[in-house]
């Protein structure tokens, strides 16, 4: 008598259907390989093995579950951005333009419009920061030419960074370092320890965050206004309108390059960085991506 298969058998029959037969040999090898481990002791699996099981199965179940919804009647939409229930319709806003989905399409290219962290802080001390160094080269002071700083930026993006025990996140920390560093750097923005560094919370307490209503209403324009009182009386401000890194205030390469060398060069070292920066700049040179394999390796 033929031996009926089980329900269980009929499932993975018809999930595997859809594999072609070096797929199915690759699967059934793999999954052989992770049986024998567990079956003597190992509670391992390696990391490749599941990769290769998800990367066939997945498809496949993908395939499989769309033929039986369309089996079952399931009809779907017209298409994904048209006719009824239709993508924008479940996510978009009530005023949705799609139209816009194709404007400028060949010309503008939305990775040039992506935004990039000048410094390696909380998003709502980047405006902050970046009217400390706009004060500072248009004078330079010392930190102890300074009597106060005043900060002010909109409520809640204030809130977030108000006095907060991270060092990359609190703004009035951020402040007093950029007063006794004249910059800041990843390093010396996650140096927890700096936090009680009685220099540091001298010039900390000079710094003063305004929360401030007007700014709250002009989000998402994330703007910020800084002023340093000298001790002579002199008081020099600034108010950032876009942040620098934005799409409305990019970086020039040489800025981007200066971020990538404080992040890289402590990793890789300062030759294997500069030569991953200039490989990355002239991209469009390399005839093969494994090229790039000896820039990210330390030396």
């Amino acid at each position: 008598m033929q031996k009926r298969k089980s329900t269980g058998d009929r499932g993975l029959d018809r999930l595997l259907a859809p594999l072609t037969d070096d797929n199915k040999q690759r699967l059934f090898t793999v999954t052989d390989r992770i049986k024998q481990n567990l079956k003597q002791g190992s509670k391992f699996v390696l990391a490749a093995d599941l990769s290769t099981v998800r990367t066939i199965l997945v498809p496949a179940r993908n395939g499989v579950t769309a033929a039986l919804l369309i089996q079952m009647g399931g009809t779907g939409v017209e298409d994904i951005m048209t006719g009824e229930d239709n993508f924008l319709a479940a996510f978009g806003r009530p005023n949705t333009e799609p139209a816009r989905l194709v404007e400028k399409i060949g010309e503008r290219y939305e990775l040039m419009r992506t935004n990039i962290k000048k410094w390696s802080v909380g998003a709502p001390n980047q405006g902050p920061l970046d009217a400390m160094e706009i004060l500072w080269n248009r004078r330079h002071f010392e930190a102890d030419e300074v009597q106060k700083v005043v900060v002010r930026l909109a409520t809640s993006q204030g809130s977030i960074v108000n006095n907060r025990e991270m060092p990359d996140v609190c703004c009035q920390h951020l402040m007093a370092l950029r007063l006794l560093d004249k910059t800041v750097t990843f390093q010396t923005t996650h140096d927890k320890a700096r936090m009680q560094d009685p220099a540091v919370l001298r010039q900390r307490a000079k710094v003063q965050l305004i929360l401030d209503e007007e700014l709250e209403r002009r989000l998402p324009r994330y703007e910020s206004y800084v002023t340093v009182t000298l001790v002579d009386g002199t008081e020099l401000s600034h108010h950032v309108e876009a942040v620098r890194g934005t799409a409305q205030n990019p970086m020039p390469r040489d800025e981007v390059a200066a971020k990538s060398r404080d992040l890289v060069t402590p990793v890789l070292g300062p030759a294997i960085c500069g030569k991953l920066i200039d490989t990355v700049l002239g991209l469009e040179k390399v005839k093969n991506i494994r090229e790039l394999r000896p820039c990210l390796q330390k030396a």
